[in-house]
């Protein structure tokens, strides 16, 4: 720790700034809200990086694309901190998979973390016992729009090629009242959307409490309530008809459900179960029971022993399944996983290359889906207000999860963050709807 950072003067103050950088997914992103609250409760402030005593940096340590942004983000970090003397903390999943190695290459930051962020509350009562002059200046937040909220942790699945269950550990179940107190929070803070996400969401349940009927009846009962609820990271062989009908009661009509793949034989060495016929025919009952229904998912390419047929049924599922969102991945070998040892490994730049035809085949299938709101009328939750009416605000609509899909462009009224604007879609481009308030 640099001699700044160790300041210490008569306490008094009782408070110590701190600024959050977060990588990753939208569990990242609930787990950096959980950790805001929890050092608020200790009485210390969020600050603007610039003026923080301590630098958080919450990394991503899924696949080495991600590793290397989380690397890239505690460079940056490191170099404010040696500019203003802050502590800087690393915590997160590429810690808890990496620490010793990121210890020895990174000698810059001052405290790691794994995935037990408690040790970043006792760093900062220490920083404020010692920290000079009047309490730190807060930074005024903007109002949450979407809050991601955890609901477990962990999976049991062991899917060939994922690393998770090695940095997390096995599926375990957060508790109900944590997970309300969580929504609750955010929505009182001003979010008009509740996004649920875990490893495998509809498995949620807790012995004597109940299932996720119960937790999203009192999700939804909660005041201020939520204008949205949302699920991601729906297994396949979890949405059964009980579980569509929930969603048909509480949530968007949105569905996020990884199929991966359709080959039969690619998802077997995966480690999982399906195949395009199942999957089509599990479509089939998405849109019975949620007809206005936007399916998502995402594929892997090049996983060891993909073939060009195993590809070519792939792209059949795709043209087959009317998907209104997809992403694809090239296989990315991660120490310690059954599929970085597999045999019939595929040469990266072919994985590549497979991914990028699937992605046009996905591209294709979102121009066959999203005109189809054009002229219907519909709400837009608005993220970028405007004040004037010839100026677009930004949002998005109920077939848009925050961050990873497309967006809507709202014309014809100003709007402020946070509003739920009626309008009538006039347009679509890729995945963005452009709109007119009505």
């Amino acid at each position: 720790m640099s001699a700044a950072a160790r300041r210490m003067v008569p306490p008094g103050t009782g408070a110590a700034g701190f600024a959050l950088v977060t990588l990753g997914c939208a569990k990242n992103e609930a787990d950096a809200d959980g950790l805001r609250r929890r050092l608020a409760a200790a009485g210390h402030v969020e600050t603007r990086p610039e003026d923080a005593d301590l630098l958080v940096v919450l990394t991503c340590g899924f696949i080495d694309a991600a590793k290397e942004e989380s690397v890239d983000a505690i460079l940056e970090a490191a170099d404010l901190a040696a500019t203003t003397g802050a502590t800087l903390a690393v915590a997160g999943c590429l810690v808890e998979r990496h620490r010793e190695e990121l210890a020895r290459e990174l000698p810059e930051v001052d405290v790691w973390c794994g995935l037990d962020l408690t040790p970043l509350v006792s760093v900062l009562d220490g920083l404020a016992a010692g920290r000079p002059g009047p309490p730190p200046r807060s930074r005024r937040r903007p109002r949450p729009v979407a809050a991601a909220v955890k609901v477990s942790d962990g999976c049991d699945r062991r899917c060939a090629y994922c690393a998770i269950p090695l940095i997390k550990g096995p599926y375990h179940a957060l508790p109900a009242a944590d997970i309300l107190a969580a929504a609750g929070a955010a929505l009182r803070a001003g979010a008009r959307e509740i996004v649920l996400v875990g490893q495998d969401t509809s498995r949620w349940a807790e012995p004597g409490w109940g299932g996720l009927e119960r937790l999203l009846a009192e999700l939804a009962a909660l005041e201020p309530a939520p204008h949205w609820l949302r699920l991601l990271y729906l297994q396949p062989d979890g949405v059964d008809d009980a579980l569509l009908e929930l969603l048909a009661r509480y949530t968007v009509p949105y569905v996020d459900v990884p199929f991966q793949h359709a080959s039969g034989r690619v998802l077997r060495r995966m480690g999982r179960g399906g195949d395009g016929e199942g999957y089509l025919a599990l479509l089939d009952r998405v849109r019975a029971a949620l007809p206005d229904a936007a399916v998502r998912s995402t594929f892997i390419t090049g996983f060891p022993g993909e073939t060009e047929e195993d590809v070519e049924e792939l792209l059949a599922f795709i043209a087959a399944a009317r998907l209104a969102v997809g992403g694809v991945f090239a296989f990315d070998p991660q120490e310690g996983t059954a599929a970085a040892a597999m045999p019939q490994q595929v040469p990266p730049e072919v994985a590549a290359a497979r991914a990028a035809r699937v992605g046009e085949a996905l591209a294709a299938a979102a121009e066959g889906w999203w005109p189809g709101l054009v002229g219907r009328t519909v709400d837009v939750l608005v993220e970028r207000g405007s004040r004037r009416p010839d100026v677009p605000a930004q949002g998005r609509v109920a077939w848009q999860a925050p961050d990873v899909d497309g967006v809507a462009v709202l014309r014809g009224r100003p709007a402020r963050r946070g509003d739920v604007v009626s309008a009538r879609v006039v347009a679509t481009v890729g995945y963005d709807v452009e709109a007119v308030a009505v």
